[in-house]
């Protein structure tokens, strides 16, 4: 209490501590006085500077029964607290004096004030392990950080999320970027039943710096994430003040009930090393499950969970073995990927493979029948003259038709091929979910460049026959129409129907 020692000799000669608490809401002691001494104003006003701008300053002075004289930061009135005093002190000469200091604390940008970090460190270790993680599930309420600005601090330490830092300091925002994925993790993979109260991980409380004159303090933090290790590394637990109950399912199923405030922190140490792996990314489930294989086989004691071994080692090393085994089934996964990648190439050549065929069999049947037409009109007469009659002419006309018509119903099925070959590349992916990472999939996959690029193939291929089918036809259709209207118009406007439209449309 050095920092309020000077305040309280401007009104006392002599005192003697009855209690003194600090945590993160207030800071309290109580005084035991004999002598009082008629305060000095300027005194007062000197040493009232070590209260902090975002706290507020109750100061109780009771001379034995009478009624108690208080100073309020929130109204500062030095005077007439010293008139007060001095006043009520003629009356009390020689009774016990009670004199109660209470700074209330206020909690600014992240900010919290501690006056005496040997005073907070002793309240910690007086409460139980459940009240200590209750303060400070309530100091990291909404945020992903806290700094405790200390009073009379020689050198900062830390956590992932909790700060000490001097008075003078240059407080920056700290981001523990992984506090709300590793809880999100936690929830997933362990059972505690105190979650909501203890909304805290490990790395809270698993110093990552530390300072040799508050040992007591980062050895007490160490020791709350080991606990907290054990908590997420077990199948189920509950903390009830500083008894565990804890369950864990590995190769052996152990149950049982520990007090974790006097939990050996060397047999213990490991927990934190393990609960980082397991946390730290990867298949939290595989993990997890792997881990507490392990560490049910290195329990010194059944019912106790003080280690013994290295199970952390154990645990790698099993998992070297286990990832070994994984990636051979991930190569073989992958290479039916490969394998089936190849196959849809196929099908994409296959798809518009039919549809070239379909053209060249109309083609060939069309050439042929022209061929025979020609043929056998040069061979009945002996020229190349009028050799599209209008039966002939009809007839190839009808031919056309026919090819046309197969062009459409080609082309149908083509269009129709292609959504399945879309629809069958959707249910590959959709079947390797259950078995590899979405992003995973993707990038055997070459993010879909080969599936594009055989859709791209299709629709390109088939724009080209479908052009070359129907400039095709339309090159025999034009010609068949040409040649007929050469040698045979004078025939068609003698024939029965041509007279019967023309004697229509002239009575009209």
């Amino acid at each position: 209490m050095q920092f309020v020692d000077k305040f309280l000799h401007c009104f006392f000669s002599d005192y003697s501590l009855t209690s003194v608490s600090e945590n993160d809401k207030e800071f309290i002691s109580e005084l035991s006085v004999r002598n009082f001494s008629s305060p000095d104003i300027e005194s007062i006003q000197t040493e009232y500077n070590f209260l902090q701008p975002n706290d507020q300053l109750t100061f109780i002075i009771t001379f034995g029964d009478a009624e108690p004289v208080s100073l309020y930061s929130i109204s500062l009135d030095f005077l007439k607290f010293k008139t007060e005093l001095e006043n009520e002190y003629k009356h009390q000469v020689g009774e016990l004096i009670n004199a109660t200091l209470i700074i209330t604390k206020g909690k600014v940008a992240n900010n919290i004030s501690i006056y005496d970090l040997v005073t907070f460190t002793e309240t910690l270790q007086k409460l139980s392990v459940a009240e200590a993680f209750a303060i400070f599930n309530r100091v990291l309420s909404n945020t992903t950080f806290i700094n405790f600005t200390v009073l009379n601090l020689d050198k900062a330490f830390n956590t992932a999320s909790i700060f000490f830092t001097q008075l003078d300091a240059n407080t920056t925002a700290h981001t523990f970027n992984e506090r709300r994925k590793r809880l999100d993790s936690i929830l997933s993979a362990s059972n505690y039943i105190n979650i909501e109260d203890h909304n805290l991980t490990p790395d809270d409380f698993q110093m990552q710096t530390e300072n040799a004159k508050h040992s007591e303090l980062c050895s007490l933090f160490n020791h709350f994430a080991v606990v907290l290790s054990v908590v997420y590394l077990f199948d189920i637990t509950s903390l009830k003040e500083n008894e565990l109950e804890f369950k864990i399912n590995g190769y052996k199923s152990i149950k049982g009930k520990v007090d974790v405030k006097s939990l050996p922190i060397n047999s213990t140490r490991e927990y934190y090393n393990i609960y980082n792996w397991v946390y730290c990314g990867g298949n939290i489930n595989d993990k997890i499950g792997l881990a507490r294989n392990i560490i049910s086989l290195h329990f010194e004691k059944s019912g106790l969970i003080e280690l013994k071994g290295n199970p952390f080692q154990s645990i790698q090393s099993s998992y070297k073995v286990y990832e070994k085994q994984n990636i051979k089934q991930y190569i073989e996964i992958r290479n039916r990927i490969s394998d089936q990648l190849l196959d849809f190439n196929n099908r994409a050549n296959k798809v518009i493979e039919t549809f070239a065929i379909g053209f060249q069999k109309s083609a060939l049947a069309l050439i042929s029948f022209y061929i025979s037409a020609i043929v056998i009109k040069v061979l009945s007469k002996g020229d190349f003259v009028n050799l599209f009659s209008l039966d002939a002419t009809l007839l190839s006309i009808a031919f056309i038709s026919g090819s046309f018509i197969y062009y459409r119903v080609a082309k149908w099925e083509v269009r129709e091929q292609r959504q399945r070959f879309i629809d069958s590349y959707i249910n590959l992916k959709e079947r390797y979910m259950d078995l590899l990472e979405a992003e995973d999939i993707e990038r055997i996959l070459n993010y879909d460049k080969e599936f594009n690029a055989d859709v791209a193939f299709i629709d390109n291929k088939l724009k080209a026959y479908s052009r070359l089918w129907l400039w095709f036809l339309a090159i025999l259709l034009s010609i068949t129409i040409l040649l007929f209207c050469t040698y045979n118009l004078a025939q068609v406007f003698d024939t029965l129907l041509w007279k019967l439209l023309l004697k229509y449309t002239c009575e009209f």
